[in-house]
């Protein structure tokens, strides 16, 4: 072989173990990012009359992704690449340079426990609801005085949302149970830039962390409501912001908002059901159950049409997972 020969050889075998090396390194740096959690039900089967197969697909994996993807450009090289989801809420809610960190990895944090909130229906049977422990069941009987009652009033926190978001059963430790609407990009699994004993706790029942509520997000009555309302969210699809988010992690397109529909709420007493209850009976430290995606894309990929928000959520119903929000309550709240 000519020197020529050699040499070309010699350099084609240099690129060859670099290009080697450099795929290791893309290997090795790509599970240090933030993947999709595999589900415990298959997507290609869809939800029942809920959520069809296309579009269980769209958001559990084409939306889905699409988050962690964004997420994982943003953070690339940065001191947030190797935290977890929930850490990289809570240290991009403190820094105003980092809003699309915060709205990438919350709404997929969001997401991700919706899908786990729900489950295919049963080949037998129209609903779950057989699987809720008695325990739960006897907290949302006191609250709401029927499984029918909870679930009108929490329907009903998700009609009166005109903007996307998130709805969600919540306990605290005493096994108080409430309604929770969070808007846009807002999580009730972080509440704050400021870690707390809640935090710990979460980590150990569930490997998530939920923050206490603050003075600053005190529930605003029906009769009134803030002045003003917020800019549209930072588009998750495209990466691309239609106006400039709020710098303040206490805005509503970054924290928890508990602004309530009329009538969302029941009192604990069967004779009064139209009239809100103490929202003081809620701990400071709160606890997810289940959660529903409040998203258009959701119910008009679905075939329900852009008016088909209330069909959405009757079929809900028949998937949700019962049996996990129950697991989750007894973590919770330990039978006595």
């Amino acid at each position: 072989m000519s020197s020529f020969g050699l040499r070309l050889a010699a350099s084609s075998s240099r690129a060859a173990r670099l290009a080697s090396l450099r795929t290791q390194a893309c290997r090795v740096q790509s599970r240090e990012l933030h993947q999709r959690k595999q589900l415990s039900y298959p997507i290609e089967e869809g939800l029942g009359t809920f959520l069809p197969p296309h579009t269980l697909k769209m958001i559990a994996e084409d939306y889905q992704q699409g988050l962690l993807d964004r997420l994982n450009e943003q953070i690339r090289g940065t001191a947030l690449e190797n935290k977890s989801i929930v850490q990289t809420v809570v240290e991009a809610a403190r820094d105003p340079n980092k809003v699309l960190e915060f709205n990438y990895a919350s709404e997929a944090l969001n997401n991700s426990f919706f899908l786990e909130s729900v489950k295919p229906p049963p080949s037998s049977g129209t609903s779950h609801e057989h699987e809720v422990h008695d325990p739960l069941m006897r907290r949302i009987r006191h609250h709401w005085s029927s499984l029918a009652h909870f679930q009108s009033s929490f329907s009903a926190a998700a009609l009166g949302m005109f903007s996307s978001g998130w709805v969600w059963l919540v306990t605290d430790k005493n096994g108080q149970l409430g309604i929770m609407p969070t808007f846009g990009t807002g999580t009730l699994l972080v509440r704050s830039g400021k870690p707390s004993e809640t935090f710990i706790e979460w980590q150990k029942a569930f490997g998530q962390a939920v923050l206490p509520l603050t003075e600053d997000s005190a529930p605003v009555s029906p009769s009134h409501t803030p002045s003003g309302s917020p800019p549209p969210p930072s588009s998750p699809t495209s990466g691309l912001s239609h106006q400039a988010p709020p710098l303040n992690p206490h805005t509503p397109s970054r924290s928890m908002s508990l602004a309530k529909p009329r009538d969302m709420y029941k009192l604990e007493k069967e004779t009064d059901l139209n009239q809100q209850p103490d929202f003081a009976r809620l701990g400071d430290v709160l606890y997810p159950l289940l959660c529903v995606s409040v998203h258009e894309h959701a119910w008009v990929s679905a075939g329900y049409g852009v008016w088909g928000k209330e069909e959405y959520m009757k079929r809900f119903w028949t998937v949700v997972n019962w049996k996990n929000a129950s697991d989750l309550f007894s973590k919770v709240v330990p039978p006595s």
